[in-house]
């Protein structure tokens, strides 16, 4: 087999949004979802402090070796430090400090290795540039709606220039602009989002601006915050008909805002716009509403007592608290043979008094025509 030109064993360590949003349904989802993430994120400062710790401590026993290396040139060579420096101790620290160099360096790799990855970490901006003219410029140097100002190499290498920098790209523009995003986000008069573009137009333009303003307009609309995210989505389609605009002109995008502007005072042109808008709210509130679904099917229902009870009238949930450790791991694992075990410890009345109370409740069925018998998994575990 031929070696892959790229490791993706790195994304077999991916933390995802729904295993922090997995939660038992007698538990507030919003607040176990914020516990998690801030768990995560202290656990995250708590590995970085450590590896800037070591990589200071590696810093200062190199500084070290390089001591040593030149006391013992100059120990051989018979200068001054022969007189007051022992070789074999020279010797014995420097394997010393390279030892401990290396042990520090084999742990920042595991821990790079075996780094969680996230949404907060899972992307980085590698180059970030903004021309503010782009009339004549080719099409390749447009990217999500912005002028990078780099040429595309057909024969060169494809992607980021450095994995390390191409990782933490969304989260890193999202911790420097939030605050002009969510301004933004807010700002009710077309007047005001104009004078915002000019203002911070290389932020609102870039592709990861819109990524976040689609984001945040989904989450305003599950926390039911209608007019918010209709408010949000108008300003997000202001964006989005500006780079297509730009697109269409083969421009950059700053150089269509006026233009911009000047058309949507047309009311054939506004028409358009606002259906663009209406169409745009249409479709984040289906999707609000199948993430809704999705999230509900992932909860277990649970069943009244009446809807509980097993062929014998007994609720499986009771007869279950009454077993002993053993039973309870064996109906847990649906492992007969451990059952078995667990039965056979026991005296054979209370042996026998546990099974009818279980196949009473449903939690154990016996199939009479081929003598056997089936743990029954009725969501207890």
């Amino acid at each position: 087999m031929s070696k892959l030109a790229f490791d993706y064993s790195k994304w077999d360590n991916i933390e995802i949004s729904d295993d922090e949003a997995d939660t038992h349904p007698n538990i507030d989802k919003a607040s176990w979802f914020r516990m998690k993430h801030r768990s995560r994120v202290e656990r995250e400062e708590t590995e970085k402090m450590e590896k800037t710790a070591m990589e200071k401590e590696n810093k200062a026993d190199s500084e070290r070796e390089r001591e040593i290396v030149r006391l013992l040139a100059e120990v051989r060579s018979g200068g001054d430090a022969a007189e007051y420096e022992d070789e074999d101790a020279l010797v014995g620290e420097l394997e010393e400090v390279r030892g401990r160099v290396k042990d520090r360096l084999d742990k920042i790799d595991f821990m790079e290795k075996n780094k969680k990855w996230n949404v907060d970490n899972l992307s980085h901006t590698a180059t970030d540039r903004t021309i503010l003219s782009g009339k004549g410029s080719s099409k390749e140097d447009l990217v999500g709606g912005m002028m990078t100002g780099t040429k595309s190499n057909k024969d060169g290498p494809v992607g980021p220039q450095s994995e390390k920098a191409a990782v933490n790209a969304y989260a890193d523009f999202v911790d420097k602009h939030e605050q002009v995003l969510e301004d933004y986000l807010a700002t009710t008069e077309l007047e005001d989002c104009k004078k915002k573009l000019h203002e911070h137009g290389g932020t609102l333009l870039h592709e990861h601006a819109q990524s976040y303003i689609l984001l945040s307009c989904l989450e305003d609309e599950m926390n039911g915050f209608p007019d918010k995210m209709k408010l949000a989505s108008r300003n997000s389609q202001v964006l989005s008909h500006v780079t297509d605009l730009a697109a269409s002109l083969n421009r950059h995008p700053r150089d269509v805002v006026l233009p911009f502007f000047s058309r949507i005072e047309d009311p054939r042109y506004r028409s358009g716009f606002e259906e663009a808008v209406q169409d745009f709210i249409a479709k984040i509130q289906k999707r609000a509403i199948d993430k809704r679904k999705e999230m509900d099917a992932q909860e277990p229902v649970e069943l009244s007592r009446e809807e509980r009870l097993g062929p014998g009238g007994l609720d499986p949930v009771e007869v279950f608290e009454t077993l002993s450790e053993s039973m309870q791991e064996a109906f847990e694992k649906k492992d007969t043979q451990m059952l078995q075990v667990a039965l056979e410890a026991m005296e054979p009345e209370e042996a026998k008094k546990h099974m009818d109370a279980c196949e009473a409740s449903g939690l154990w069925v016996q199939n009479n025509s081929s003598e056997e018998a089936t743990v029954v998994d009725d969501g207890l575990a």
